[in-house]
């Protein structure tokens, strides 16, 4: 049974992010990650504990070393709650 996936503001907002950073170089690298990144998300509504645990709530998933998905679920939906990108200033 597949989830539902939800993308929270924080995460929106995280994207947006990713993608200035990485358009300032390459719109078009930036666009395809944002994309490859979102597609990724989409496999945890199938396989939601493909990620590692932070606490019994969040999970942690990386995608191609540059990237970290912070997620959480239940029965029914996948949270994505933020992205962490490498190229990123925190």
């Amino acid at each position: 049974m597949s989830r539902r996936l939800v993308f929270l503001p924080s995460a929106e907002f995280d994207f947006a992010m990713a993608y200035d950073v990485i358009a300032q170089d390459s719109p078009r690298a930036a666009f395809r990650f944002v994309e490859d990144s979102r597609r990724r998300c989409e496999a945890l509504t199938d396989f939601p504990r493909m990620g590692r645990p932070l606490d019994d709530v969040v999970y942690r998933i990386t995608f191609d070393r540059r990237a970290t998905v912070l997620y959480a679920f239940d029965e029914e939906t996948v949270w994505v709650s933020a992205l962490r990108y490498l190229g990123q200033a925190f």
